[in-house]
């Protein structure tokens, strides 16, 4: 007999690539039609979204941005792209750039000795990006506490071109283990614009109000809030990312915030069990999640990237020629022919 499957398998296995996508049911905030959607209630920011001071950009081209609330997940909270054009770049090059390169961890680093300049850095380069980067031997990475794939790549050295398409994740601040499940890896230093990003969203949800003024969604004191692990999630377009609950953390009260840039996706998010059918949500670049209260330990996850859908300011080889601090970043047609073709999920979350 086979096996039951779950609500949540059914919703993960409806968006299967290879097939056109059902999007009917999906809110989608972008549309004219998310206002009159049953399953979403509007909300009212408390607070403004300020840009920290120390951030060479305008991050926010609204201070109260429309936000949201779905009315069968207590806790999750939306704001549909609240980013300046130049914010979204801006984040793009720290996601790519600043952020995986040691101390930070990725899912290559086991198997790889990477160099100090990010994948990302290597194959925009012309002197750089046909230099391969030595695999570690067999030992090595037995001690790293790892499984080893079944694929050769991760047996011989490799490009940084051909690297940085299968670079899935990088960890920030206290560093995760996959196969434990646990913040055991050690720590490094968090991103400070990022912290100060993220702390700067916590502050504006603290305490949002519906129109009818019922109880908060979240009462988290944003200004308690500190980055102290986080994940950035790279996504081709053949990516998932399986149903799963974040719950290593020691306390739970605060929100972990999530952030999107580059292609749009499919993202469920269900229940305290795999047993209760998700709401499937359509988050496009710029979108800012914010999981707060019972919604953390709510299941969910990414069963779909949309292709075509990076917005043309990401996409387009000149769009952030003129940007601030471009110049110590690679030329931006490198970042759109990636995003392009990519999604890249930053979050974090408060540990202790």
């Amino acid at each position: 007999m086979a096996p039951v499957q779950t609500a949540f398998r059914k919703a993960e296995k409806k968006y299967k690539r290879g097939q056109p996508p059902d999007l009917d049911n999906a809110v989608d905030l972008a549309t004219t039609a998310a206002a009159a959607n049953e399953a979403v209630r509007k909300i009212k920011l408390a607070y403004d979204l300020e840009t920290p001071a120390t951030i060479p950009a305008q991050l926010f081209s609204q201070r109260r941005p429309p936000a949201y609330a779905l009315r069968d997940h207590p806790g999750l909270l939306l704001i549909p792209n609240p980013f300046t054009d130049e914010a979204q770049r801006w984040l793009a090059r720290k996601c790519l750039c600043d952020c995986p390169r040691p101390p930070n961890r990725t899912n290559l680093d086991a198997f790889f000795n990477l160099l100090p300049e990010s994948l990302f850095e290597l194959a925009s380069s012309s002197e750089k990006s046909s230099r391969p980067i030595a695999n570690r031997s067999q030992a090595d990475i037995q001690q790293s506490d790892v499984t080893l794939p079944k694929e050769k790549l991760y047996t011989q050295p490799g490009s940084p071109s051909s690297l940085l398409e299968r670079q899935r994740w990088c960890t920030l601040g206290l560093q995760y283990n996959w196969t434990t499940k646990e913040y055991d890896r050690g720590s490094s230093p968090f991103d400070q614009d990022l912290d100060s990003l993220m702390r700067a969203i916590a502050i504006a949800i603290t305490r949002p109000r519906d129109t009818s003024d019922s109880a908060s969604d979240n009462d988290y004191n944003g200004n308690l809030f500190a980055s102290e692990a986080g994940i950035i999630n790279y996504y081709d377009e053949r990516a998932t990312m399986a149903g799963h609950v974040d719950k290593t953390e020691e306390k739970m009260d605060a929100p972990l915030i999530s952030l999107s840039i580059g292609l749009s996706c499919v993202y469920l998010i269900g229940g305290t069990t795999r047993d209760i059918e998700p709401t499937p949500i359509v988050l496009h670049s710029g979108d800012v999640l914010a999981m707060c209260g019972e919604s953390r330990m709510a299941y969910h996850g990414v069963p779909l990237v949309l292709a075509d859908t990076t917005p043309k300011f990401l996409s387009c080889p000149n769009s952030g020629t003129n940007d601030n601090a471009a110049a110590a970043y690679p030329e931006w047609h490198y970042f759109a022919k990636y995003l392009e073709h990519h999604r890249v999920n930053c979050n974090a979350r408060k540990c202790s």
